[in-house]
């Protein structure tokens, strides 16, 4: 055994020094963003060609972690440099890489160091961005703004076209039917039995919407304003064609990337999850008591705030099961639910989406065993909501004798018109 040595694991490749900080060996690397890249991410195979010639050095220091593990498991004497030494390589990275060969300057170090930051700093972004979850994210805030437009746009067509023809607002629900009747038909006198069962309204139903339009009590339309609701009607229709589309793709995606996830909560409030999450990489992170409130963040600051009883579901309260069950059973749900989404995420991200049964029978046999043992509201329930009760009603103003403005015995109006009124009487 000669002396010590340090590895040095730099941007444009590696350097071996001895203990006056003299060049031993030193590799510059080909592809430098992708070499350096494969080290950090445990691919140490470009160092693996210095082994020999490292066994005849007595101790060996590095500043990459990784690489004191792999070579220990190699039988090699290494450990991690100190935090001093470090600091020092960060400081004088130019020195270093100059030393090592790497640059012939320091104004080409300087350059050298730019372009790396610059492709490693692009193939970064490329890779976080064609991430699946990131996509889905988009997706289902794309479907929930589409639910927006298409409330909108389909409640103006529903108030212009009832003008012609009020009868068919409370007879057709669907706004999607709605809109295709509008579209085929034109004016109600257009509308035959044919035409509505063709578009797979009941026969009972066309049969009653056929007999209104023949005794509407509407106004008639002018051919320039329907071409106009037509138009509407055209849009809300494509409108919910692009969103069949987005919950397939939600639907797929969730399959891909979470199934386990999706499976716990359906696609839909899956997606949302990780939406406000901000990633999958995040939820399975996360304690099940914070992705139990995620969606509430508001309500559990203002109970923090001012003492009031915290939130027992954010977005979870989506879920079909929570929404369906009894008050007094859905903090119980939605805890049993977020634990299980916790173990799920984890598994999605780091067993590579491996499906996992058991996580959905556990679940539904905890759900059972709620639904069963708190049918009825305990009495702890019902006293805290009573005392909820309570509490709101005294924190809320008394309407019962609402001060009339400028009027009434003890107004702040009444009190002021009357001191102006025995001040005149006063000067008079």
């Amino acid at each position: 055994m000669v002396q010590n040595c340090s590895i040095l694991v730099l941007e444009l490749g590696i350097g071996i020094l001895n203990d006056n900080k003299e060049l031993i060996l030193s590799k510059r690397f080909d592809d430098p963003v992708i070499s350096y890249r494969a080290i950090k991410n445990g691919d140490y195979s470009e160092i693996l060609e210095f082994i020999d010639s490292l066994r005849s050095f007595k101790n060996i220091f590095s500043n990459d972690e990784g690489l004191v593990f792999q070579l220990r498991n190699l039988g090699l004497d290494i450990y991690f440099m100190k935090e001093e030494h470090l600091k020092d390589i960060i400081e004088n990275k130019l020195r270093y890489l100059i030393l090592c060969k790497f640059s012939s300057n320091e104004s080409d170090a300087i350059q050298s160091l730019r372009k790396f930051a610059i492709d490693f700093s692009s193939i970064n972004v490329k890779n976080i961005s064609q991430k699946l979850d990131l996509h889905v994210i988009q997706s289902i805030n794309s479907l929930d703004e589409l639910d927006k437009i298409i409330n909108v746009i389909g409640s103006r067509m529903r108030e212009w076209y009832g003008l012609h023809f009020p009868e068919m607002d409370h007879l057709i629900q669907n706004i999607s039917t709605y809109a295709q009747i509008i579209r085929i038909a034109g004016k109600r006198e257009n509308i035959v039995l044919d035409l509505l069962t063709n578009l797979g309204v009941e026969e009972r139903r066309a049969e009653m919407i056929v007999d209104a339009s023949k005794r509407s009590k509407g106004g008639d339309i002018t051919d320039e304003n329907l071409l106009i609701i037509k138009k509407l009607a055209d849009e809300v229709i494509n409108q919910t064609e692009l969103r069949k589309i987005l919950t397939i793709h939600v639907d797929s995606t969730m399959e891909t990337i979470a199934p386990n996830v999706k499976d716990l909560l359906t696609a839909s409030v899956g997606a949302r999850i990780i939406a406000k999450a901000g990633s999958i990489n995040k939820l399975a992170i996360m304690p099940a008591s914070t992705i139990q409130i995620l969606g509430a963040e508001k309500a559990l600051f203002r109970a923090l705030k001012t003492g009031a009883r915290p939130p027992k579901h954010g977005i979870l309260f989506q879920h079909p099961i929570i929404h369906s069950a009894p008050k007094w059973q859905r903090g119980k749900i939605a805890r049993a639910v977020a634990a299980k989404v916790a173990i799920a995420a984890r598994v999605d991200v780091y067993r590579n989406a491996e499906k996992v049964p058991i996580l959905l029978e556990t679940l539904n046999n905890r759900i059972m065993e709620i639904q069963q043992k708190y049918k009825e509201p305990t009495p702890k329930y019902i006293q805290n909501e009573r005392q909820s009760r309570d509490r709101d009603r005294d924190s809320r103003p008394d309407h019962r004798y609402p001060p009339r403005r400028g009027g009434g015995f003890g107004s702040k109006y009444a009190r002021k018109g009357g001191k102006k009124k025995n001040k005149r009487r006063f000067r008079d």
